[in-house]
């Protein structure tokens, strides 16, 4: 049995609410096993006999596309790619009074990712941003998460290209899921 975390990229898609109850129910009659959904903002972790994430993530966008008429694209990350993420994320908080979200912004691709950042502008002297693979950790003050020119810059980018963005704290509650899935 693969492990795998699928990250929608949004749970209100043009006016399209998806219910993390009525997630469940799809993906289980499909034959997805261990289904569990965390935090209600479209983040799922399932077993599957499928080896590879692109598969996975062809049949989830299918199910999603048949049950509400519409593209809702997902990430998909198994236990191996989630796990290299946790550990290799780069920043720690500096202890200097400041409270700080870190974020994770996933996206499709290696290639992806770095398309986001070249185009992407300098970060604020409080943000620090790397990319890892796929991925762009974030790390910024509480507060300007959605005012500084990175910030509305990840925005952006969503309009063009797959992108989602987590906080640490949901990536690791999901890290653990994945590695202790009981549904």
């Amino acid at each position: 049995m693969n492990l795998y975390a699928i990250f929608l990229r949004g749970v209100n898609v043009g006016g399209v609410k998806v219910l993390m109850k009525d997630l469940s129910a799809l993906l289980r009659e499909a034959g997805f096993t261990q289904v569990r959904t965390l935090l209600a903002s479209g983040n799922v972790v399932l077993g599957s006999d499928e080896a590879d994430p692109a598969r996975v993530k062809e049949t989830v966008e299918q199910i999603l596309r048949n049950r509400y008429g519409r593209d809702i694209p997902v990430i998909v990350q198994d236990r191996e790619q989630l796990e290299r993420i946790v550990a290799q994320y780069p920043f720690e908080a500096p202890r200097d009074g400041i409270q700080r979200h870190e974020y994770l912004v996933l996206t499709g691709s290696d290639r992806d990712a770095a398309d986001v950042l070249d185009s992407a502008p300098e970060p604020a002297a409080s943000e620090r941003v790397a990319r890892l693979g796929h991925a762009i950790c974030w790390e910024v003050p509480r507060g300007e998460s959605l005012r500084t020119p990175l910030a509305k810059h990840f925005a952006k980018v969503a309009s063009r290209t797959l992108v989602t963005t987590r906080n640490m704290n949901t990536i690791g509650k999901i890290h653990q899921a994945v590695r202790s899935p009981t549904p």
